[in-house]
């Protein structure tokens, strides 16, 4: 509570210094020794948080290693005699010899590398901490010096004013001396915080320099000490195994790879995943099962204003409309007036919600009121039976016609 009434008297004089409107002190002295301190102070921070992250970029390092080698282990390991990589793949024998003993290899390193990352925090994590604490003991005492300093000219720039006026009542007297009280406190505050601060800020300036020299080069021995474990660890692996020799790496795995990435992109899994109604009707016409089809009969019933009829049963796909179908179909009407297409039903209150139906074959209309569409299309229904062999009515795209039902499946 002290604190916050302190700020709010500084606030005028703060707000006025801002504006040029009131006076403030500098030293020039204490002004070179802070700057200086800042830079050891940004220093100190940036140099404990860069020792945490080599710290933990290593712990990371050998972490990531192992997990590589126990993912490796398990795609190069036979999976019991459904199947084996050794005996179908040949060419993969080398690494399914080495990969037991990689893996036993970065879990040694890991072993071997915790004491050196032990050391790394008992001597360099924890000494830059105690130097970035000892710096923000310092700000503390810098930020201090500044608030007694705020409070010195502001006591300094009321005491001319009330001693520049030259009629004096008796309230001006009486404030008079009180400002005067006020500004020998603030003087004597100020000057001791300033004269603290110029006189040890030099000399812990030479001991951080003192300080920061031997950790400087205790990290530098102890990052040479984890590279040559790593790359001994490492090159000991190799021996006998691969040729280090050659530093045309990309051409080595080019080489050994082979056409492997050309046939996987072959693969129809790896393709884009297409509907369901698609991939059916592709492999129907590939196997030829479509055009078996075509000679399933359909009986169909037309009117010379509009047609509707019913599908027979077929094994897959309906056959399309054909000439001779269609002159059958009136041969057989011929006398007869057929029967007019129910109307579309009309939506109801509190009716279900739509249906829809997805085409798993395309369908080309062969008669006026015949709705086309394509495999993969949705269809909305706007009336159907309860046999998938009879004829529809639906909508897609904005077009609305009878299709056949065996020609979709539904959602």
């Amino acid at each position: 509570m002290k604190g916050i009434t302190k700020a709010l008297q500084r606030t005028p004089h703060n707000l006025g210094s801002r504006m040029g409107m009131s006076k403030t002190s500098s030293d020039v002295e204490f002004a070179d020794w802070e700057r200086k301190f800042s830079a050891v102070e940004a220093a100190s921070d940036k140099m404990h948080r860069d020792s945490i992250v080599f710290r933990d970029g290593v712990t990371s390092l050998l972490d990531s290693g192992l997990s590589f080698s126990s993912s490796m282990a398990t795609l190069f390991s036979p999976i019991g005699a459904e199947y084996d990589i050794g005996s179908k793949f040949p060419n993969a024998e080398v690494t399914i010899q080495n990969i037991a003993s990689y893996q036993s290899l970065m879990d040694e390193l890991r072993e071997t590398l915790v004491p050196e990352l032990e050391l790394i925090e008992s001597r360099i994590v924890q000494p830059s901490l105690e130097l970035k604490d000892i710096c923000k003991k310092i700000r503390k005492t810098i930020t201090k010096r500044e608030h007694k300093l705020q409070d010195y000219d502001r006591h300094n720039n009321s005491l001319n004013k009330l001693r520049a006026k030259k009629e004096k009542s008796l309230s001006d007297e009486k404030n008079l001396f009180k400002t005067e009280e006020a500004f020998e406190l603030a003087s004597g505050e100020y000057e001791h915080f300033n004269d603290l601060l110029k006189t040890e800020l030099p000399a812990f300036l030479a001991m951080a320099t003192r300080f920061i020299d031997p950790l400087f080069h205790s990290f530098y021995y102890m990052q040479l000490n984890v590279y040559y474990i790593m790359l001994e660890k490492i090159q000991s692996f190799s021996d006998g195994k691969y040729d280090l020799s050659r530093r045309d790496i990309e051409d080595i795995y080019l080489e050994q790879r082979g056409d492997a990435a050309e046939r996987m992109d072959e693969l129809q899994i790896t393709k884009r995943t297409q509907s369901t109604a698609k991939m059916l009707q592709q492999h129907r016409v590939a196997s030829g099962t479509a055009s078996s089809t075509t000679k399933a009969g359909l009986d169909r019933k037309t009117s010379s204003g509009s047609s509707y009829a019913r599908p027979g049963a077929a094994a897959a796909a309906p056959p399309p409309y054909s000439a001779a179908s269609s002159a059958a179909a009136l041969s057989l009407v011929a006398g007869k007036k057929a029967p007019p297409p129910p109307p579309p039903l009309k939506p109801k209150p509190g009716s279900p919600p739509r249906q829809f139906c997805t085409a798993i074959f395309d369908y080309e209309a062969q008669a006026q009121g015949d709705l086309s569409f394509s495999a993969g299309d949705r269809i909305e229904i706007v009336e159907r039976t309860d046999s998938a062999e009879d004829w529809w009515t639906g909508k897609v795209n904005g077009r609305q016609g009878i299709f056949p039902g065996n020609y979709t499946q539904l959602d």
